[in-house]
């Protein structure tokens, strides 16, 4: 099972995530409190451990705008939320909104990745879904986000996600902590044993 740190948005994020030795660091380029530049960007690419895969996150961006990222290789995963989803020359995810089992609709997207559904925002509401709406899902490997944290991450991963996707669940007021980031990732290689 894999790991993402979604969010990121500073250097210390970046050697937290480095430390922790985790597989994907979000980037969020849509309107949120976690939303950075692609200057910003560029700056955390550089600092990351070139292991770590990063993931733009965008909701219904212009095509141009993540294409430009895709080949300055400053993201390598494109992570479609809202309605727009386009072939790329890289890895893509879709992203859902769970309420009911009908929010899934078909993807050509290479994951699916399920999040909460909160009214007026297109994630990181730090709120859980009701996880059994995935329980038989098995169209693609996903990605599960959604209000997961240390105190739920075991029965998170008995879903059998293919990656885990937390960014509230890693922060301290509203900033990433360290010993957070370090817990988690232990306990995702611990069960992956």
């Amino acid at each position: 099972m894999k790991l993402k740190i979604c969010g990121l948005q500073t250097i210390q994020d970046i050697e937290y995530v480095n430390q922790a030795d985790i597989d994907y660091a979000g980037f969020v380029f849509a309107p949120s409190r976690q939303y950075i530049t692609v200057k910003t960007a560029q700056t955390l690419k550089k600092a990351l451990n070139p292991k770590i895969k990063v993931v733009g996150v965008f909701v219904n961006e212009l095509p141009d705008f993540i294409k430009n990222l895709v080949a300055d290789k400053i993201i390598d995963l494109v992570q479609f939320h809202g309605n727009t989803e386009f072939a790329l020359p890289c890895p893509t995810i879709r992203a859902y909104r769970m309420r009911t089992k009908a929010d899934i609709t078909p993807t050509k997207c290479d994951f699916a990745l399920f999040d909460s559904y909160t009214t007026g925002t297109d994630g990181s509401t730090g709120k859980t879904f009701d996880w059994r709406l995935i329980a038989d899902y098995k169209d693609k490997p996903f990605f599960l986000a959604g209000g997961i944290n240390i105190d739920n991450l075991q029965a998170a991963m008995t879903y059998n996600p293919y990656c885990i996707d937390i960014s509230s669940g890693a922060e301290q007021n509203g900033i990433k902590s360290k010993s957070k980031i370090l817990e988690i990732a232990k306990a995702v290689k611990e069960f992956n044993l």
